[in-house]
């Protein structure tokens, strides 16, 4: 058997095979011996059929099955010979297996890329620096009253802490796009909800006005095919709502399952809550930085085999379509148009942290999974029984060990980053990213 293999680009590989006619004409004549004890036609007894005739009637089908079997055993062993590992299914392109003559084949495919993690120390790391203030837990409080205030319905103009309901219909450059049309839409007005610039034209409205005007959306907004345009959008105001909040008192405190020292112990819940999330907050935030940094300091080719293969698990996860749906590529299109960017962020990021894994003799340590999970296990009333459901759950304990692992990279990468502080606040390190509003939340087409 002899093969080649030749390079077509960084990842792509052509393995022509070709496997000697001795070899080949041994499997035919074999397979239709077999055949001719085997076969039955009139005029001879079983086992009797002239080889000939066998030949003649059976030989396409044997040549078929003879070349099918010989391509899987020899590229399997030629795969094993190159030291070559296929992404995905290979393409075959077999030439016409013909008598006297080798068998020749080849094989096309894509690899993984040859690559090695560098530039740790270039990437630079701001830890934010941060602690819970008596401010943050008063402000948190205010959350929480705001989260239980009563409404009612009142007959004067709009004004700020009043929840709206409206209707509105925005278009751009003429235009509607499936989510530019809302009944019933609700804001709080000066509770960050939606643009300043929205709520300058809501505050003063009474109940059953109607208005139009122009909004133009800032450059840097969260929705990307929309950010810098200008929308036309038209409101009619059903209602205007007060609130009325909660006081400060036991029951308030109660309301949360704090039976003893009222709103002192509420405090120091909130308190107790508060810090486990900023430390959180603060390990996400290098996180990212760290694989953020990852990916500037190393730029790899990526197989577009695996790329699919993300784009499909996304979409599957996000939106529930099926990885063997493609209508003709419509589909196809519109999910590497959603989710390719996501995807090869995703893709790049598991091939770096592999190969810095293996290169760097990096193993998950499993008594740090054993600290996650009874750290994640005390929220629950029987945290023995839940750690062993989450330990039983292959799902859910290999997300777990990957969690930990990821973390054990990110303190390699650390200890040879540039790492400098940076004062922060609970607020600012806690802040969710930016979502699209929901009043303009529209996929228009640019």
């Amino acid at each position: 058997m002899q093969v080649s293999v030749e390079a077509l680009n960084d990842l792509e590989r052509r393995v022509t095979v070709q496997v000697p006619a001795e070899k080949v004409a041994k499997e035919i004549q074999s397979r239709l011996q077999t055949l001719s004890r085997q076969v039955k036609m009139a005029g001879f007894r079983p086992g009797k059929v002239p080889l000939k005739m066998v030949k003649r009637l059976h030989g396409s089908q044997v040549q078929f099955e003879v070349a099918s079997e010989l391509m899987e055993q020899s590229l399997r062993e030629a795969l094993i010979q190159e030291k070559l590992n296929p992404l995905g299914q290979p393409r075959i392109e077999p030439k016409p297996l013909e008598e006297g003559q080798d068998f020749e084949y080849s094989v096309t495919f894509e690899v993984l890329p040859e690559f090695e993690t560098t530039g740790f120390e270039t990437i630079q790391i701001e830890r934010p620096v941060a602690e819970v203030t008596e401010q943050d837990i008063d402000q948190m409080i205010d959350t929480l009253r705001w989260q239980r205030a009563a409404w009612n319905s009142v007959e004067r103009p709009a004004g700020l802490n009043d929840r709206l309901r409206f209707d509105f219909d925005s278009t751009i450059d003429g235009q509607h796009s499936p989510s530019s049309q809302n009944k019933e839409t609700e804001v709080i007005l000066g509770r960050k909800m939606t643009l300043p610039e929205l709520e300058e034209k809501l505050i003063g409205l009474t109940p059953g006005a109607e208005t139009e005007f122009d909004l133009t959306f800032p450059d840097d907004y969260s929705v990307n095919n929309i950010a810098g345009k200008t929308a036309h959008i038209q409101i009619k105001l059903h209602c205007v709502e007060e609130a009325t909040l909660p006081d400060l008192d036991d029951a308030f405190a109660e309301s949360f399952d704090i039976r003893e020292g009222g709103i002192t112990r509420l405090r120091q819940s909130l308190r107790d809550n508060m810090e486990r999330e900023l430390h959180e907050g603060i390990k996400a935030a290098v996180k990212r930085q760290v694989m953020q940094g990852l990916l500037v300091a190393n730029q790899i080719p990526l197989p577009q085999t695996l790329i699919d293969q993300e784009i499909d698990q996304l979409a599957h996860q996000m939106i529930n379509v099926p990885p063997n749906v493609d209508d003709d590529g419509k589909i196809r299109q519109i999910k590497n148009h959603l989710f390719g960017a996501e995807a090869r962020r995703r893709l790049t990021l598991g091939l770096l942290i592999s190969n810095l894994a293996t290169k760097q003799h990096i193993k998950i340590d499993e008594q740090r999974v054993r600290a996650f999970l009874e750290s994640m296990s005390a929220a629950y009333e029987e945290p023995d029984e839940w750690i062993r459901a989450c330990e039983q759950d292959p799902e859910q304990i290999s997300n777990v060990r990957g969690l930990v692992f990821e973390d054990q990279v990110v303190e390699w990468i650390l200890e040879r980053a540039q790492v400098t502080e940076k004062l922060s606040t609970f607020s600012e390190v806690t802040a969710p990213p930016q979502e699209p509003l929901a009043l303009a939340n529209q996929e228009h087409p640019s």
